[in-house]
């Protein structure tokens, strides 16, 4: 099954970056400490009923992180 996930920034400070994601308006809502690298699910997305969405999220996030990148927008597909 094919997964596309929108992810916008709406906040970010030295320690921390928060972005929605899902689909508007449905949308989640997760963390990332800058620090540790440790991924926090603030709000499931209403649209994810397995949490699939929230791994891929997490995952996507993680890796802009090490890349050096945090877009104001990203998204997910596979």
């Amino acid at each position: 099954m094919a997964v596309y996930i929108e992810m916008d920034k709406v906040e970010n400070t030295d320690e921390y970056v928060v972005y929605t994601f899902g689909r508007d308006p449905q949308l989640g809502l997760i963390r990332l400490d800058k620090k540790t690298e440790a991924v926090y699910i603030l709000k499931e997305c209403p649209l994810d009923a397995s949490g699939r969405w929230s791994e891929m999220a997490a995952v996507k996030l993680v890796l802009l992180w090490r890349c050096g990148e945090l877009p104001e927008k990203t998204q997910w597909a596979s």
